[in-house]
């Protein structure tokens, strides 16, 4: 009788039996490693993604000179809101950062000026024959200046929680406060739906002092900017109203702007930036007389 198959088979055999006895123990083994390796990285994500905020509101403004005007110049063009702008800036050491607001025909917000007829040559693009609010299909698919990339919020907001020394400051450009209520109802839904906390990173901009209480209604903001450029009232009602509301930022153009106003603010622990400054010279010329800084297109930190 040949014994010689079944010594052969006997190894295999018992190899089987002790890999089945062991399994549950490398399962449990493999699957800890996972859930370890998932727990880090969990951890590490929410380590990084958690905004470096500053620990009092309007601290910031000690820092940041320089506040980068619709996410940035680009290529010698202004006002794109584009990626390629935004990452650009912050490569060059910017960290508070303007955009403009729109919302497109079905709903979702975007960065843009407006959809006024003005601004397709800004942005390089063909005036349509009906000058409307567009899709979000058709604003992601016209290119800013034939390459540079247009963005929607949503995508500002995940930068930012890649990002998290970052600011956003929000030009709405909507003074009537039941629509800037509105817009900030999008606003809050769509940072949620990314990611929450960077709400704790968005600074509205007011037009008019009772969008105080439209914009605080929807969502407690911590800090604001009072803008002045589409603003007519008397330095003293402005000063009233900030005052009242506790708001420490006011922006203002050239045509706004006196020295005696700006130390009138300071006087009251209110900061001043000029808008939109794009020279280095100018812009040492306002810090001299008590300007805390400015927004620009293309002038960055290092030209300081």
């Amino acid at each position: 009788m040949n014994t010689a198959p079944i010594q052969r088979t006997i190894p295999h055999l018992t190899l089987i039996a002790l890999i089945f006895v062991a399994s549950p123990f490398i399962f449990t083994w493999v699957t800890a490693e996972s859930s370890s390796l998932t727990a880090s990285s969990e951890s590490s994500s929410a380590y990084i993604l958690k905004p470096a905020i500053e620990p009092s509101p309007y601290e910031w403004v000690k820092h940041y000179p320089l506040i980068s005007h619709a996410l940035g110049g680009i290529g010698g063009y202004d006002g794109t809101n584009s990626l390629e702008a935004l990452v650009q800036a912050y490569r060059s050491g910017q960290r508070i950062f303007e955009g403009d607001l729109s919302v497109t025909s079905d709903g979702h917000l975007v960065l843009r000026h407006d959809w006024e007829a003005g601004t397709y040559p800004v942005l390089g693009q063909k005036l349509p024959k009906s000058i409307a609010p567009m899709s979000l299909k058709r604003f992601q698919s016209l290119p800013i200046q034939q390459h540079y990339t247009p963005i929607t919020y949503k995508q500002l907001v995940s930068f930012m929680s890649g990002h998290p020394d970052m600011m956003l400051i929000t030009d709405t450009k909507e003074p009537d406060s039941a629509k800037a209520a509105d817009i900030f109802k999008r606003i809050v839904k769509e940072t949620t739906e990314v990611n929450a906390d960077i709400l704790r990173r968005i600074i509205p901009q007011l037009y008019e002092a009772d969008n105080f209480e439209a914009i605080s209604g929807v969502y407690p903001f911590t800090q604001y900017i009072y803008t002045l450029y589409m603003n007519q009232d008397s330095k003293d009602q402005i000063m009233d109203d900030i005052m009242k509301r506790g708001i420490h930022l006011v922006v203002m153009d050239e045509n706004r702007y006196t020295p005696e106003f700006v130390q009138a603010l300071r006087g009251k622990g209110v900061y001043t930036y000029i808008n939109t400054i794009n020279d280095v010279s100018q812009i040492r010329q306002y810090r001299n007389e008590g300007v805390q800084g400015v927004m620009t297109d293309f002038v960055v930190p290092g030209d300081l």
